[in-house]
């Protein structure tokens, strides 16, 4: 028989650790403090949002928001997002509860860019907070942090990248460091900040990487912290304490967009990018499933002007173009800026050569070991219905992806088996946004301003289709139960 002062002891300890759990778990749920969420794995299991939200049903409010694809951070009843103008970066706190504006604070934008594609941004990243310190990173100008009331903390200035397609990546905040993707700079490297005061710890050399948008990936490996950053066909883990390349694994696409994640021993990385393909497939790769361009227009750079051509003058201007990825990159197929495309312009797209090395692949790697881990680690390699900007999800030990022209895959995390594979949401276009999920529900988001809720299991199952009817490059946030939603001109929040 146990004596009842040891029984009432044990009691105690339970009720108090089980206070400690709900403490902890509401903590948890009433913040979204960097680009995925509080573990950068967009992933809220224990949250639920209305099955039927939509502009006119569940909607708590909607406010208008600077030009911007930065995704919002929140921290309890605060939302940190960035944009700009003209003439300023700005950043700016929300009040959560309301959408009102709490501070805003602005930098001076010394240069305006015109940039090779649509969506390039000069305040893409999201901004980081851990509670007491929020930093905002702008490629053009450098990272600022503040307290959460908007008193500024301390700046670092950093020489811009200058990327022809923006700047993508999200600074991270880890153990009071702050880890930021420099690829492609002058001073290509990972940089690691003092969260407190701004100042360099340490920076990891990443000499001939190109720009890429891969934010840092912060993991456990056994008593290691590491961190995690791709690019240029690679995949490399860091030490988080002074930047030591502890592993890598190569054969992976030159320019990535997606951001590495794992679970259970098992990072997901890779993606997808014109540059690996060739002929007729890169040419059907740039225009959506949908769109009017015929299969000989397709195959002949010939055929292609006349059918756009309209007033046949032998060039094709922006409005002309039909609506797909190579409008969205008018830009940069239009080289010498005139305004035009013509055929010296357009036909190398029908080439039969990759215009780079590296491959278009999704990898399952496993975690542990040094050096080069390609051959000893990588589990498993998927080669279809892969995201070109869209982040990797996995969630109860599956992997999903979404892929332009609205294609889902899943497939099992240990083994890359397909549950299914490239199933259609019915909805084409680009699809910027990552997949995070929500209690039993996937939260997708078309670039064209649909927003799918699809049932997280193995077979794939539309529950509920709104359209926002904006444009969507921002990740979700969910709070509380509560989704926050960034489209081209309004941030929504949505909830019981």
């Amino acid at each position: 028989m146990i004596p009842r002062t040891k029984t009432l002891f044990v009691i105690l300890i339970i009720t108090a650790l089980s206070n400690f759990l709900i403490s902890s778990n509401a903590s948890a749920e009433s913040i979204w403090p960097q680009f995925r969420g509080p573990n950068m794995n967009g992933i809220a299991p224990s949250q639920t949002i209305p099955k039927d939200f939509s502009t006119n049903n569940k909607l708590i409010w909607k406010i208008p928001t600077p030009t911007g694809h930065s995704s919002p951070s929140i921290w309890r009843n605060k939302i940190f997002i960035t944009g700009h103008n003209k003439k300023n970066f700005k950043f700016i706190c929300l009040n959560r509860n309301t959408g009102e504006v709490l501070w805003e604070q602005k930098r001076p934008i010394s240069k305006i860019r015109i940039y090779d594609h649509v969506a390039g941004d000069p305040s893409n990243s999201t901004p980081a907070t851990n509670g007491d310190i929020v930093v905002f990173y702008f490629d053009d100008y450098g990272v600022i942090a503040t307290d959460l009331n908007g008193k500024l903390k301390w700046e670092h200035i950093v020489a811009p990248i200058s990327s022809s397609f923006s700047y993508g990546a999200s600074p991270i905040i880890s153990n009071d460091k702050v880890f930021i993707n420099r690829d492609g700079g002058i001073d290509s490297s990972l940089l690691c900040l003092d969260l407190n005061t701004g100042k360099k710890i340490w920076s990891a050399k990443r000499p001939n990487f190109i720009p890429s948008f891969c934010s840092p990936y912060p993991m456990q490996q056994g008593n290691k912290n590491l961190i995690l950053t791709g690019g240029s066909g690679k995949l490399i883990a860091y030490s988080a304490i002074n930047g030591e390349e502890i592993w890598s694994t190569i054969g992976l696409p030159s320019f990535v967009c997606p951001s590495p994640v794992e679970s259970n021993g098992v990072v997901v990385f890779g993606g997808w990018t014109t540059a690996h393909v060739s002929g007729q497939n890169r040419v059907e790769s740039v225009f959506d499933e949908d769109s009017n361009v015929s299969e000989k227009s397709k195959k002949d750079p010939i055929a292609f002007f006349n059918q756009f051509d309209a007033d046949k003058d032998q060039k094709l201007s922006l409005l002309e173009f039909p609506a797909s990825r190579a409008k969205d990159a008018f830009n940069y197929i239009d080289t010498n800026r005139d305004g035009f495309v013509i055929m010296d312009e357009w036909a190398p797209l029908y080439t039969n050569q990759p215009n780079a090395p590296g491959r278009n692949v999704m990898l399952g790697i496993a975690t542990g070991g040094t050096g080069d881990i390609t051959k000893s680690n990588v589990l498993w390699e998927l080669k279809k219905g892969l995201p070109y900007v869209a982040s990797p999800l996995i969630y109860r030990n599956r992997v999903y992806l979404a892929a332009k022209g609205g294609f889902m895959t899943c497939v099992e995390l240990k083994t890359g088996k397909p549950f299914y594979q490239k199933e259609r949401l019915g909805v084409g276009g680009e699809y910027y946004a990552s997949p995070i999920a929500v209690g039993d529900h996937l939260i997708v988001c078309a670039h064209r301003g649909n927003v799918f809720l699809i049932k997280a299991s193995k077979k794939m199952e539309i529950v509920h289709v709104t359209n926002l009817k904006e444009k969507i490059y921002a990740t979700p946030a969910v709070v509380d139960s509560k989704i926050y939603i960034r489209s081209a001109d309004h941030l929504w929040s949505f909830g019981e």
